[in-house]
């Protein structure tokens, strides 16, 4: 019964975690994109930036490796970044600026030199207190870490 509670707490269906047991590393998906187009894919990562256009959204992903909830490990080191697509018009806001995300999808090739993952679902998962900011990242400039306020997003 215990194991049953723990199969539970992953949003990844089963079906998607057993056709990506053995999926390679973002830097095997960058360096030999057509040994993988078509194949399934479940990454993970922080949020860097969010496109939409006018029937897509583009969501760069810093990539980080999972947990065995699926979930992106904060504490470890990244493993370069990845696209995630949407096929339909979403807000930018919704996918905000370093929070963590799992994508499940197939990979598509390469856009911009990063791998690209159509993606089925982009799991946005809750905060977690003291590992993530509960601050609004936007009067923040990325890679400024806070010392790049700019009064121009508020007034």
């Amino acid at each position: 019964m215990v194991l049953l509670l723990f199969q539970g707490c992953s949003p990844v269906p089963e079906s998607v975690r057993t056709a990506t047991a053995n999926q390679a590393p973002v830097a095997a998906l960058r360096s030999h994109p057509e040994a993988y187009r078509g194949k399934p894919a479940l990454l993970g990562g922080r949020v860097v930036r969010v496109e939409s256009l006018r029937d897509r959204t583009w969501i760069e992903i810093d990539g980080l490796p999972l947990d065995e909830r699926d979930r992106p490990r904060s504490d470890a080191k990244s493993r370069g970044h990845f696209v995630a697509e949407i096929r339909e018009k979403v807000a930018a806001s919704a996918y905000p600026w370093g929070r963590v995300v799992t994508v499940w999808g197939k990979f598509a090739g390469l856009i911009k030199g990063q791998p690209l993952v159509v993606a089925k679902e982009v799991y946005l998962w809750p905060r977690r207190f003291g590992q993530e900011p509960f601050y609004s990242p936007g009067p923040y400039q990325e890679g400024n870490l806070g010392a790049g306020w700019d009064p121009g997003t508020w007034w």
